[in-house]
């Protein structure tokens, strides 16, 4: 049900290219419809309905004076791109990468200190100390800064007065971990001081988004095609993700749906054409350094100049490729060809044949129809495999834009006997989705998110690391003989993280228990402690932490509870002796109120709940 009372629901939809913002006012007595939707357009450098998604923290000449965030960047300025792919967790051996980039980023801090200039001249590269969320929360605070500015001008008082909510999108299949990065991001990028009245913050996944307002505009301009009982496909092909919904048609009027099947996505969208073309160009100049080595990259995407502009050159044979035309660029000055690559570089121009592109498109079409196809086959399975229930697919997202992927996808829409559609509106029907969302416009508003109060965590000893416990006070491990720093607090959850309406928080520590024959045979038991606190930086080690103001609790766990099965014993490497050693892991779950349970081989050992 739609909230009541005076209120502006603002849709932001941070894409991996390009991002958008939209919204809605209503006094409470009116009755919005999809005409009152307002899409924000005067960005830096730009009139345009989204804004690229690019950040740079080198500075700008004196004489451009460039806000080094969206279309306002400098042509000499390292610029960050595609941040919202590194908001989820990597696998290992991205893990190493980032490692390699984060030592060149120390070998460049050790440059630093030597140049005793290098801050005078705001010289020094920021990015290599922010992790993707840092880097996410900058860029959003100038794109929000903005829309404050633009609304301040309207000669109102109207962020001082009425309550602001906003909408969030994300793609279809997104990690915990990416969707706290996001929130947390979006928090701090709508500082209380400009927003005093924000009062909720939503998720809603962008086909939901895409199919709402392509749905919606289609019921308003009477080109509605859907009959009750009959399934139809929102394929949402952005710049990072494609992401696919289906519904059932229950009614015209009212308007109601069912959603079929569950939501699916993948990494399709046509940011990876883009990295397809950067690997295709590597070999063929020598002087390409898409990554710079003497920078570090901090983890991150980072283009120089030289990148940056045949990335951009390159967008626009990508935006006109039809899956029959060519594409030229001309290389920026002074670019060194590779030695043999002559055929494909005359006169400074790189000329892309049909097979190229064709190559550069091939993953991301293929994974995009292979997508449909599976979400087709979903729904004919779910309604008794009658085709004729599945109508239409509807395309919309920036990518559907391009002419060959809508020609492919309507060569297996055809096969299929299935209308293909394209939204009128493809490149800000996400955003403007959002917005009917929050407005309860054709769909439920969206559940609101909640923030953790407090950090929850362990007390444990941890094996000493210069890097981590500078100055602290080591002691030998009596088991292992390692030396150890005691009642050091591990925070799991933290505080500001988001409580997702859907699921608890669930994060997981893994512990080594260590204890002799004799205590186990004595039925002795392990004392773990507990921890929150609700201070804004959490401290790390029990003893800077107030017994007063904080939550601390001591559980007991027997040893004798312990499966014999999980208990190894180790030889004393003092030699003559052995002790005991057994994996355990601390799990939280937070919600409604907090759980602890101390886990081994499946068996819970104790468990302790506490207020959130």
């Amino acid at each position: 049900m739609a909230m009541v009372g005076p209120r502006i629901v603002l849709g932001l939809d941070y894409g991996t290219t390009y991002t958008g913002l939209a919204w809605m006012q209503t006094t409470g007595q009116d009755n919005p419809t999809i005409k009152d939707l307002r899409v924000f357009r005067i960005w830096p450098g730009r009139d345009a309905p989204k804004v690229p998604s690019a950040l740079s923290y080198s500075t700008t000449s004196s004489v451009r004076r460039c806000k080094q965030w969206g279309y306002s960047i400098d042509d000499n300025s390292l610029v960050m791109r595609w941040t919202k792919l590194e908001l989820e967790p990597r696998k290992t051996d991205e893990e190493l990468d980032v490692l390699r980039e984060l030592v060149k980023g120390l070998d460049l801090v050790n440059e630093l200190r030597a140049n005793k200039d290098a801050a005078i001249m705001n010289e020094i590269p920021r990015h290599i100390s922010k992790d993707s969320g840092d880097v996410v929360k900058d860029y959003l605070s100038r794109v929000t800064k903005e829309w404050y500015l633009f609304i301040l001008g309207q000669g109102r008082h109207t962020l001082d007065q009425v309550p602001l909510d906003i909408v969030i999108t994300h793609p279809a299949s997104w990690s915990y971990e990416a969707m706290n990065k996001t929130f947390r991001a979006v928090v701090g990028a709508f500082p209380q001081g400009m927003f005093p009245t924000l009062r909720d913050i939503s998720f809603t996944s962008e086909p939901e988004a895409c199919a709402l307002y392509t749905i919606q505009d289609l019921i308003t301009n009477d080109r509605n095609p859907l009959i009750p009982g009959e399934c139809f496909v929102v394929c949402d092909a952005g710049g990072g993700t494609v992401d696919l919904v289906s519904y059932r048609v229950e009614s015209i009027e009212p308007f109601k749906l069912t959603k079929v099947g569950v939501i699916t996505g993948g990494k399709y969208g046509a940011t990876f054409i883009d990295q397809e073309f950067l690997e295709w160009l590597q070999p063929r100049l020598t002087n390409l350094d898409i990554l710079p080595g003497d920078f570090g990259t901090g983890g991150h995407f980072v283009l120089n100049p030289r990148g940056k502009v045949l990335l951009d050159r390159f967008e626009r044979v990508k935006h006109a490729f039809n899956g029959t035309n060519t594409g030229d660029i001309t290389l920026p000055r002074k670019t060194i060809i590779a030695e043999g690559q002559q055929d494909d570089i005359r006169s400074g121009v790189i000329h892309l044949k049909e097979t190229d592109l064709k190559k550069l498109f091939d993953k991301s079409i293929r994974g995009t129809v292979n997508l449909i196809s599976k979400q087709v086959v979903q729904v004919q399975e779910r309604t008794g495999g009658q085709v004729t229930y599945l109508k239409n697919i509807f395309l919309s997202g920036g990518f559907s834009e391009n002419e060959y992927l809508f020609n492919e996808v309507k060569a297996f829409a055809d096969r299929a006997v299935i209308d293909l559609q394209r939204a009128e509106d493809c490149w800000s029907g996400v955003v403007k989705g959002a917005v009917l969302r929050g407005m309860g416009i054709g769909m439920d508003v969206p559940a609101r998110l909640r923030s953790c109060p407090r950090h929850y965590g362990i007390c444990l000893s941890q094996i000493y690391a210069d890097w981590r416990h500078d100055g602290a006070e080591a002691v030998a491990d009596w088991f292992h003989g390692r030396q150890v720093v005691p009642r050091q607090l591990i925070w799991l959850v933290q505080r500001g993280d988001v409580i997702l309406p859907d699921g608890p928080i669930v994060s997981t520590y893994s512990i080594d228990w260590k204890f002799t024959p004799k205590h186990l045979e004595s039925g002795q038991s392990v004392q773990m402690t507990v921890a929150a606190t609700a201070l804004e930086i959490a401290p790390t080690n029990m003893s800077s932490l107030p017994r007063d103001q904080n939550e601390v609790v001591h559980l007991d766990i027997r040893l004798d509870t312990i499966p014999r099965s999980a208990i190894q014993r180790q030889n004393s490497p003092r030699g003559g002796g052995y002790y005991y050693k057994v994996a355990v892991d601390a799990e939280f779950r937070v919600s409604r109120s907090v759980t602890v349970n101390f886990i081994c081989g499946g068996k819970i050992l104790g468990t302790h709940t506490m207020d959130l």
